[in-house]
């Protein structure tokens, strides 16, 4: 309140309240005994003089709480600035400790003075609760566990939000079809992992029904994973390469997974795919020859690098020849270049 304006308030109040007490109520006087002296003074002014006590006390109540609220205001503006610094140096990943005066400031200051990527450092105790139950939660996700954070609205490409997703994949495996099927709600790095689960048991009906995510990442996963399985469970060659044609590899792609498929199926199917896959794309010629070489058929292999120009597969050459001079080093030498 201002000061001024309360005092002129007050001095016409009590003028006007005189003023009122002296025409209507009593023009006498009225006298007091103070201090064995006899004081006699006409009533309103009597009640001009306790209106003025009344007026000093809360003029200077008002004076005292008004100087201590200065203060507090001084006390925040202050922790504000330490704040801001705080940020600066937070922003800079070099945070510093801070003395803030106000117990509610110091609860944030608190957090910012021990830097905002390692929670672990902050005592908890001394945050601000809604500050705390966001830390509780980071710190939660950042040891795998899964947080139901459906209340709060995150991002789905939020680091905390994708983390919490992949915990919950650990966690339940099984459930990776959920995020398929709604993978729009998702971060690309949750539905990838996604796929990467599910393909791992996956029917070939199962496959096409989610071909469009299978990339050639997982496509390599999946191989990865089929060593594991029973021949009857195991995704037909078919299916490989209608996989294969979606993603559009690159030679060191084939390679490899030429390399893992001869550990699954018979020289004879892998001929006939690769025979296939040539015809289609001439990236899948290092692998038809490799699975040539792999399965001992030396003689074919060197007639189609005889086709080849002069400076073209020399390692599947040079590989070649050596294999012709009875040094057998390990084939997986050709997989070098990937």
């Amino acid at each position: 309140m201002h000061l001024k304006r309360y005092t002129l308030a007050s001095l016409i109040l009590i003028a006007a309240v005189g003023f009122y007490v002296y025409k209507t109520v009593s023009p006498g006087d009225y006298t007091l005994e103070l201090l064995g002296v006899n004081i006699s003074l006409p009533i309103a002014v009597w009640v001009m003089i306790a209106m003025g006590l009344l007026y000093m006390a809360s003029f200077f109540h008002m004076l005292y709480f008004g100087f201590k609220d200065y203060l507090r205001k001084k006390r925040i503006a202050r922790d504000i600035e330490k704040l801001a610094d705080a940020l600066y140096w937070d922003i800079l990943k070099s945070p510093k400790p801070h003395n803030y005066t106000d117990r509610e400031i110091r609860k944030i200051g608190v957090v910012l003075d021990n830097g905002c990527d390692d929670f672990t450092k902050v005592d908890r105790k001394k945050c601000h609760e809604h500050i705390r139950d966001a830390i509780d939660i980071i710190v939660a996700i950042g040891h795998g566990e899964y947080v139901d954070l459906k209340k709060i609205p995150l991002d789905k490409s939020n680091p905390y939000q994708v983390q919490n997703w992949l915990n919950y994949l650990a966690h339940e495996p099984e459930k990776a079809e959920e995020i398929l099927k709604k993978s729009e709600s998702y971060d690309p790095k949750v539905v990838h992992t996604a796929i990467r689960l599910y393909v791992e048991k996956a029917t070939e009906q199962q496959l096409e029904k989610y071909a469009d995510f299978i990339d050639i990442d997982v496509l390599h996963h999946l191989l990865d994973t089929m060593e594991a399985r029973d021949e009857k469970s195991r995704i037909s060659l078919t299916t490989i390469e209608k996989l294969l044609e979606r993603n559009n590899p690159d030679d060191c792609d084939y390679l490899r997974i030429a390399r893992k498929l001869s550990k699954l199926y018979t020289p004879h199917e892998l001929l006939a795919l690769f025979e296939k896959l040539v015809r289609h794309d001439d990236k899948a010629l290092k692998a038809y020859i490799f699975t040539l070489i792999e399965f001992e058929m030396l003689d074919k292999a060197n007639e189609i690098l005889q086709d080849t120009q002069r400076g073209e597969y020399l390692n599947f050459k040079a590989f070649l020849d050596l294999r012709k001079a009875g040094k057998h080093y390990p084939i997986e030498l050709l997989l070098r270049q990937c």
